[in-house]
């Protein structure tokens, strides 16, 4: 099974500057609306295992068609409630439609039947960072962390909410862990600025 994450955290490196890019411009929302005749229109192909159908939601979210891949993300959950990948994948066709607490809420679901998931946890903390919601988000990675603080993403992102919250020290001493200094200073100089978009209250 194909465990995923939402693609804003792919790597540790630099992730606080595709976390701040995403909260400065929005989530995408799908422009190309064009009709092409394809499988859901009738086509021959048969639905197959649950990482084809990740894969192929994955690539019609990228063209703009939404709609399409909300669609195969609802068969993947009928059909695939017991596979992690149907709940990330689908988080992210909402996200990409703009549809943040949609995307909580898909997520929630996947953590009834994965409880504590650190995955899970970590793409409902991005989530929250997308909302501006700085203490939910906080809290998530603190979860996934504390399940794995080996992965050097659920470092990096605690160590971005760390430095969104004002605990520089301890911001500095996750970042040290899985980035060079260069960019433990980088990110910090990022979430410094960014601190103002996290005022609002929830």
């Amino acid at each position: 099974m194909t465990i995923t994450r939402l693609h804003a955290a792919r790597t540790a490196r630099g992730l606080a500057i595709a976390a701040l890019v995403l909260l400065a411009t929005g989530c995408q929302s799908g422009q190309d609306k064009e009709k092409e005749k394809d499988w859901f229109e009738g086509g021959p192909m048969q639905l197959a295992s649950p990482d084809t159908m990740q894969l192929t939601a994955r690539v019609l979210a990228a063209k703009g068609k939404t709609e399409q891949a909300g669609f195969l993300i609802e068969r993947m959950y009928q059909r695939y409630p017991d596979n992690l990948g149907t709940y990330s994948e689908g988080a992210e066709v909402l996200l990409i439609e703009g549809r943040i607490t949609d995307a909580i809420q898909w997520i929630d679901r996947g953590l009834v039947r994965f409880p504590e998931n650190p995955v899970l946890l970590n793409n409902r903390g991005l989530c929250h960072l997308l909302d501006a919601d700085l203490a939910a988000a906080d809290k998530d990675f603190r979860a996934a962390y504390a399940k794995d603080p080996s992965d050097a993403d659920y470092v990096s992102n605690l160590a971005l909410t760390r430095a969104l919250s004002g605990d520089e020290k301890e911001a500095r001493q996750l970042w040290e862990r899985v980035v060079p200094q260069a960019d433990v200073d980088a990110n910090m100089k990022l979430a410094i600025a960014a601190r103002p978009k996290f005022t609002k209250t929830k």
